[in-house]
């Protein structure tokens, strides 16, 4: 990681509040065990990336976050199944998210089937995209 990044992924974490903090810590767990997920600061959150952008973890602290809490967000959440009914589609088309207001409801079996649905999605947009 170079300098820049270095510095703004300390940016990130300065700016949290310690209940947001245990949150995106939990979220960034379960998502670096992932390998094909490579983490980015863009839009001066966390994003993952595959192919594209997968999902991002999202803190009220930052600006146009959400109200309260840790959002995680998937960027094509419009096409992912949600047998559970946790996402959140709000006034959006595209993105979908996850709210958390406390590490304990970081359920990480439940994260799981979203997020391996989430990079089976890029992986179907991407192979689209060559043929």
């Amino acid at each position: 990681m170079n300098k820049i990044n270095n510095i703004q992924f300390e940016e990130f974490y300065s700016s949290l509040k310690k209940d947001e903090l245990a949150i995106v810590n939990s979220l960034k767990t379960i998502l670096e065990s992932y390998p094909s997920l490579k983490l980015k600061i863009s839009y001066s959150v966390l994003y993952f990336f595959q192919r594209s952008r997968v999902c991002f973890i999202w803190p009220a602290s930052i600006k146009s976050g959400p109200k309260s809490g840790v959002q995680l967000g998937f960027c094509n959440g419009y096409l992912l199944e949600d047998k559970l009914k946790l996402l959140e589609k709000g006034n959006r088309k595209q993105v979908y998210c996850i709210t958390f207001k406390s590490a304990s409801e970081v359920n990480r079996e439940v994260l799981e089937y979203y997020i391996q649905n989430a990079i089976d999605v890029d992986n179907q947009i991407f192979s689209k995209k060559k043929v």
